[in-house]
């Protein structure tokens, strides 16, 4: 699974440097809904480095309201649940559990390929049995960027390929001291999946 997704993010580097570029897509007046779905392969970056795998969905929505330049800027909702593949030496029940939302702008000047940027402000669960009593779970609100590039298969139909790092609040603090404590997570990875374009009609 881990050859999989440097494969995916080799393809990820290469795409966004070979581009074909075009003259700039036709301007579009209808607002665009995608509705995606896909795999994600994540350095889950607790106490060690270690790739999990999980699923993840996302809604991106683009007004394309303004002047055209503005016409890439979105807002996107995005969960994830990384719980698979934990290494023998972790926590028989570890587990990452992200949702939340921000802004992402994608460029369309591009024949087929849409390489985009995003940012989100999320919330995240965690799980793990560390022998604490009373205590295998923890929230903590995080941000993250993100890049990556949608390719158009057809009309309604894109797959993409995505990089993004998480930063989290500290876990374990202990707030009675005023050096920092506990630890630092930052996970990472990358997702490959697929998304279908909802089309707006004008309203005349």
């Amino acid at each position: 699974m881990r050859s999989k997704f440097v494969l995916a993010a080799l393809f990820l580097a290469a795409a966004v440097q070979g581009f074909p570029q075009t003259g700039p897509a036709a301007s579009e007046g209808a607002s665009r809904l995608f509705v995606g779905a896909g795999v994600s392969g994540y350095n889950a970056d607790f106490y060690g480095n270690f790739i999990m795998e999980g699923a993840t969905m996302w809604i991106d929505f683009y007004p394309n309201l303004g002047p055209t330049f503005l016409h890439g800027l979105g807002v996107e909702a995005e969960g994830r649940d990384i719980c698979f593949g934990r290494p023998s030496d972790q926590p028989s029940n570890l587990a990452e559990q992200t949702g939340g939302g921000g802004a992402i702008y994608s460029w369309r000047h591009f024949h087929h390929f849409s390489p985009y940027a995003k940012f989100q402000w999320e919330h995240a669960n965690i799980d793990f049995d560390l022998g604490i009593p009373n205590y295998g779970h923890d929230t903590r609100d995080l941000y993250a960027g993100g890049v990556g590039v949608d390719y158009r298969l057809s009309r309604y139909f894109w797959i993409r390929a995505g990089y993004e790092q998480q930063y989290w609040q500290r876990l374990f603090q202990n707030h009675k001291v005023s050096t920092p404590t506990g630890i630092v997570l930052r996970p990472q990875g990358v997702t490959i999946g697929a998304e279908y374009n909802v089309h707006f009609r004008h309203r005349h």
